[in-house]
């Protein structure tokens, strides 16, 4: 069935069937406590929600987790489209429904966070921590607002829509990763060619080899590539040290259709924009503090202009100064793919 056979009450009537086929006291309960309940609802009860919906929606009969799973690895987009806009409802909170699409700590749920900005510093606590934990000697950054990307799912306006949530400072260094892999293209023309290894056997899968052919400037590839790598990590810190300093508290909204998916990207300026946005409220939180997307694109013209000139000035450097006879020691990795890894790509 297409998303678009269905209007919103339509769908809102399968999932409250689906519901109450599943939870016949779910709606006598007040709204808190439905809340809590479906962020962190029994599997055995979210199953049978999925399996009714499912049946309801597409006329697809399912037994079990497993068949149910296996049967949505065969949607296309504009199925899954109309299945997350039926759930919502039952995942979300607050006013649009708001879903947030990433893995919480067992016992942790979004009620435990009120803001972005009270899960933007728990997250960076978590981080800071595993980094910790894998190397001693590293560093605790203190927090300065930065939002690693996160995706989640609401109802603006009563319409559904996939969201993309990120900080500016790590947003800007996302788009500078793209001017870098295309301005190294420019500067220095390669590919990717297979290498005497792949596609053997190994520890029950398939060795990746793939080797760089930059037409005998491999060595000036990867030095530009390396030093185009701390260049971004540099750029990144600087720019949450910016953005913190000015604290701007403002919320770039910009949406975008996706084949048939609408979607919208909420890029936060730094922790003034993060800490008044509600997850119950989330949409006219944003709204009341949202900036202009032509002030963003400023932002990023401004920002890969800057890197441009980094690497067409590296690139002559290297030209002129770099001994690619001197080759640095690097860990040399091996990707083994396990079988089926690849049936899912297209």
């Amino acid at each position: 069935m297409k998303s678009s056979a269905l209007s919103s009450s339509d769908r809102e009537a399968i999932l409250r069937r689906a519901i109450i086929r599943a939870i016949p006291e779910y709606y006598a309960w007040p709204e808190t406590e439905r809340e809590r309940y479906r962020l962190s609802v029994p599997k055995e009860q979210d199953f049978l929600i999925r399996q009714a919906v499912l049946r309801s929606l597409f006329g697809i009969e399912v037994e079990t987790e497993e068949g149910l799973n296996e049967v949505m690895k065969g949607f296309d987009d504009e199925q899954y489209l109309l299945l997350n806009s039926t759930l919502l409802a039952f995942q979300g909170i607050g006013e649009d429904d708001f879903f947030l699409n990433e893995w919480l700590a067992d016992g942790v749920t979004l009620l435990d966070f009120e803001t972005i900005g009270d899960y933007a510093r728990d997250d960076h606590e978590f981080q800071e921590q595993a980094r910790k934990k894998e190397d001693p000697t590293y560093e605790i950054r203190s927090y300065r607002g930065d939002l690693q990307t996160c995706w989640g799912r609401l109802n603006v306006d009563g319409e559904f829509h996939y969201a993309t949530l990120v900080s500016l400072a790590r947003h800007l260094s996302d788009a500078l990763d793209e001017t870098g892999v295309e301005q190294i293209e420019t500067l220095i023309p390669h590919k990717y060619v297979e290498g005497k290894n792949h596609g053997k056997r190994e520890q029950g899968g398939m060795l990746w080899d793939y080797r760089v052919d930059a037409g005998g400037m491999e060595p000036q590839l990867h030095e530009l590539r390396h030093r185009y790598y701390q260049y971004l990590r540099d750029c990144h810190a600087r720019l949450l040290d910016r953005f913190d300093e000015y604290a701007m508290q403002r919320v770039y909204i910009r949406r975008k259709q996706r084949d048939l998916e609408p979607h919208i990207e909420f890029i936060f300026s730094d922790k003034s924009a993060l800490d008044p946005v509600r997850f119950r409220h989330f949409f006219s939180d944003c709204r009341r503090i949202a900036g202009e997307v032509s002030e963003l694109a400023g932002f990023i013209e401004q920002e890969r202009k800057a890197a441009v000139e980094y690497l067409q000035a590296q690139y002559s450097d290297i030209q002129q100064n770099f001994d690619p006879s001197v080759v640095p020691l690097r860990k040399k990795r091996k990707i083994v793919l396990a079988d089926g890894a690849l049936e899912d790509l297209p």
